[in-house]
């Protein structure tokens, strides 16, 4: 199951990444080019230079509007984290845990009145019938439904007491 942040942004010492190394990149270009330019004192060299120079105001700008947007969308993340994790955390505590017992007995319920519906099923296929085996299977058919809700009503009353004798059992499940 994926955790669910608490919300709380965590500060991150930047690291050096790409953007940083290229962006020194072309500052030491800048460098290079300007000491050859001075050198050599060439309209060239100056050329050389004014491009290397608008080069490096292009990619300082695009560095610093992407890391911008980037810490952003970053504030973002964490603020919708944020109230993801106050949505769920109430959601949390209404939840109700159904050990095994408690479940098996539902399934077991569950199937007393899947056997009554089919039972119902065979009466009602030969309750219009006047032969004697379409009489033999409505008996049965009714015995069984007898013999199904009577034992439904046992399980009922048997958790019932169970649940009011005062002792508790089962497996403490955390979250």
């Amino acid at each position: 199951m994926p955790e669910i942040s608490s919300g709380t942004p965590t500060q991150k010492k930047p690291t050096p990444g790409i953007g940083l190394i290229g962006l020194s990149l072309l500052v030491l270009v800048l460098l290079v080019a300007v000491i050859f330019a001075a050198n050599s004192n060439e309209v060239i060299g100056w050329i050389v230079v004014i491009v290397a120079a608008l080069w490096l105001v292009f990619g300082a700008t695009v560095f610093f509007v992407l890391r911008r947007g980037a810490r952003a969308v970053g504030r973002k993340w964490d603020a919708t984290n944020a109230n993801l994790a106050a949505k769920v955390a109430p959601a949390r505590d209404g939840v109700r845990l159904i050990d095994e017992d408690e479940r098996n007995h539902e399934l077991k319920l569950d199937h007393s009145f899947k056997i009554v519906q089919v039972q119902h099923g065979v009466v009602m296929q030969n309750l219009d019938k006047d032969t004697p085996e379409a009489a033999d299977q409505v008996r049965r058919a009714l015995e069984t439904i007898n013999i199904t809700a009577t034992n439904a009503r046992d399980m009922i009353t048997e958790r019932r007491k169970a649940r009011h004798a005062g002792s508790v059992e089962g497996e403490i499940v955390e979250g």
